[in-house]
């Protein structure tokens, strides 16, 4: 038989039952007296207690522990603690925690995913189409903001002005996980030369790179662009050198000198470390390593390993940042070798980390041995390990100095191919202080 319950009628109930959910109840009532006892003694801990705590703790939990209190909110979003926490947060990823930050390749729309440990099983997120949607495309890192761009050149603005063409990229700062971002104004690159056959972009290379100058607390993004002066002419090696920097803090472009050496660099991703971006030179010009000091807004020279002046020409060298020194791979026929420059700008301070020879079969694994350093970390063993990445198909593999083994890195989730970049969480604000 059916019974049907009516607003507001009486339903007995078993002493059974009275008993079992009045001891709910007592328990429920224990339990949300100790969580406020407990809450009630963490904020009778001084302010810089409560902060230090909270500086280890991912950017997810931070922005949930804003709606604690007033005082919470205030201080995570202070610029104290901000440093504070982007300081535990750049130290935990030269340990054994490194956080990566990765494009799908294989695709039009390529999606952005982040992976918080690529030494642990944990799977990579996808963060959403970032500042342009799905025409996001990943240009880099630095402390846990990502300088992206409107997909490729062919999406940036082009027109015509008294008679000269323009092309103005569309480039942006963004922090995935606080999904703040500032587009930046923007810097019109006056095109010397068109033609209906070779178009406007084919006589243009741009190369960006962004990092942070500690000193006058800033961040900044340099564009250098190599234009042929007459595309498709006997003669393509006339070019027209510009170099213009962008400053967070003043939310403004500025041109600079750029030298005439500048030719000559790689136009590849940029090396940051010790504040200031490196690009290797093109080989068989006699060239050192390009940089330029973020601070002071000036190019430089960093010499390379007296051993590889001698050595005949390697088929490739790259670049990168090993346990935060300067690094160098350069590969031939016969081997790779892996240098660290240990005191940086000292010729002498270059020593060689790793030498893979012909027969190793991580060198010849998948034709070409084009490799790049990405980072050197220890493990729960404390073995050291290099995670170096394949410039052929973008692969990421570990390798273990003490052992001299490799495996590949498995990331589940991940695209079949992608594009990877070094990934350390923040709450570090991409507007400039105006619109903050």
């Amino acid at each position: 038989m059916d019974f049907i319950l009516i607003p507001g009628m009486n339903v007995p109930t078993c002493k059974k039952t009275k008993t079992h959910h009045s001891l709910l109840t007592r328990q429920a009532s224990s339990s949300n007296s100790r969580g406020n006892q407990c809450m009630s003694s963490v904020m009778k801990l001084p302010e810089n207690v409560i902060a230090h705590i909270l500086s280890y703790l991912p950017v997810k939990s931070l922005l949930l522990f804003k709606c604690v209190s007033r005082l919470w909110c205030s201080l995570i979003e202070s610029e104290y603690f901000i440093k504070l926490h982007l300081r535990n947060s750049v130290h935990d990823s030269s340990g054994a925690k490194l956080g990566l930050i990765l494009q799908d390749t294989c695709f039009l729309t390529p999606k952005i995913f982040s992976v918080a440990d690529v030494g642990s099983p944990n799977e990579c997120v996808e963060l959403g189409g970032g500042p342009f949607g799905y025409r996001t495309r990943l240009l880099g890192s630095c402390n846990g903001l990502l300088y992206v761009c409107q997909s490729d050149m062919e999406d940036s603005v082009q027109y015509k002005r008294s008679g000269k063409y323009y092309v103005s990229p569309k480039i942006a700062l963004w922090n995935p996980l606080t999904k703040k971002s500032h587009i930046l104004p923007l810097a019109p690159i006056q095109v010397t030369s068109w033609s209906p056959l070779y178009g406007i972009l084919d006589s243009l290379k741009v190369e960006y790179a962004f990092g942070n100058d500690s000193i006058n607390d800033d961040y900044k993004v340099v564009r250098i662009v190599q234009q042929i002066i007459n595309p498709g002419m006997a003669d393509p090696d006339k070019f027209i050198l510009k170099t213009m920097v962008y400053s967070l803090k003043a939310n403004s472009w500025r041109e600079i000198v750029a030298p005439s050496y500048l030719h000559y660099i790689v136009i590849r991703e940029s090396v940051l470390i010790r504040e200031a971006f490196h690009w290797l030179p093109i080989q068989g010009h006699g060239l050192n390593i390009v940089a330029f000091d973020i601070r002071r807004e000036e190019y430089c020279t960093v010499p390379l390993p007296k051993y590889l002046e001698s050595k005949s020409s390697p088929c490739c060298r790259n670049l990168g940042v090993l346990g935060q020194c300067l690094s160098l791979a350069s590969s031939s026929v016969h081997d790779v070798e892996i240098w660290v420059m240990k005191e940086y700008g000292m010729k002498d301070s270059w020593v060689r980390l790793l030498l893979l020879e012909q027969s190793s079969s991580l060198c010849y694994r998948s034709g070409p041995y084009d490799l790049i350093p990405l980072a050197f970390v220890k493990d729960d063993n404390d073995d050291h390990k290099v995670l170096l990445k394949w410039m052929y198909d973008r692969s990421l593999i570990w390798y273990d100095l003490k052992l001299k083994t490799y495996e590949n890195v498995q990331i589940h989730g991940a695209p079949w191919l992608y594009q990877s970049y070094i990934f350390v969480g923040s709450l570090v604000s991409p507007l400039p202080p105006i619109m903050q």
